[in-house]
């Protein structure tokens, strides 16, 4: 589910999957490619990819079916268009918190090549774009999505002024997703991902969201977090993002060493490193 097809299909409510993914091992790819999903998250904000491993993972998986999502370092039109560049089929933006980077993100992401004066006075109706040039960019831009993330008191508070900018193709956010890690420190319930106050608030930004018509969901971005995943699935999400292949991996791995550890009389080991992605 690629282009076009992903970005329709978060438009009209479809839920699509995925994981992240943050070995660029070409043997991984296989793997992934079986497992059934319909985007891969390549993280370029907290996984350090070089730039030809970026681009050939883009565009390998796009080629299997998978749209790239990439999270680009921070709220920069620039980076944005850059991952596009690179292959990524979707432009996931960090900590966004701020109506004006939001029109610049949609700038990049459904208005390019414009840029500058010409760009903000499209963005902000101070001009009118011809037939032709609506009907240039509409077409050059047709497989670009751009999300966003809520990470912060200041991103949920301004959640209705971002879903409401609107491109002469549709929204100009596709979807939100949350970041459960940024987003319990700025409320100041750090990492108390299961207390009450965490899950009604994570899951009111998501049904707001839903109720606009804009795709939401979340990444439960450290060990031990399906059941989270699963209360945001409860809650509308559509947006399904689980977990990563590191973290996938440690948990097999610790499941199947306690098995032999059992077996000779050994105690199980519990322990988990507090990353969260």
């Amino acid at each position: 589910m690629i282009g076009n097809e992903f970005r329709n299909a978060l438009r009209s409510g479809k839920t699509v999957y995925g994981t992240l993914i943050s070995s660029t091992s070409p043997k991984l790819f296989d793997t992934t490619v079986s497992m059934g999903l319909d985007f891969i998250f390549l993280c370029n904000e907290h996984v350090l990819y070089n730039q030809d491993s970026l681009g050939w993972m883009c565009r390998a998986y796009k080629a299997a079916g998978l749209n790239p999502v990439v999270r680009i370092l921070s709220p920069d039109p620039y980076l944005a268009t850059q991952a596009l560049d690179a292959g990524a089929g979707a432009i996931l933006v960090p900590y966004v918190e701020d109506i004006e980077d939001v029109y610049d993100l949609i700038g990049a992401v459904k208005y390019r090549p414009l840029k500058g004066k010409k760009l903000k006075k499209l963005l902000y109706g101070e001009e009118k774009p011809t037939d032709e040039l609506k009907a240039y960019l509409k077409n050059h831009n047709r497989n670009n999505t751009l999300l966003i993330n809520i990470e912060s008191q200041a991103g949920a508070a301004n959640l209705d002024e971002f879903l409401a900018i609107q491109t002469f193709d549709g929204p100009g956010v596709d979807g939100i997703v949350l970041g459960p890690h940024d987003l319990s420190v700025s409320y100041e319930m750090p990492e108390k991902y299961r207390s009450e106050e965490f899950l009604k608030l994570s899951c009111e930004i998501i049904t707001k969201a839903r109720a606009r018509g804009v795709a939401a969901g979340g990444h439960n971005g450290a060990r031990g977090n399906l059941d989270l995943l699963a209360t945001w699935a409860k809650a509308g999400a559509n947006i399904i993002l689980n977990s990563s292949d590191m973290f996938l991996f440690a948990d097999r791995l610790q499941d199947e060493m306690n098995v032999i550890r059992q077996i000779k009389g050994e105690k199980a080991s519990s322990a988990q490193e507090s990353i969260s992605i």
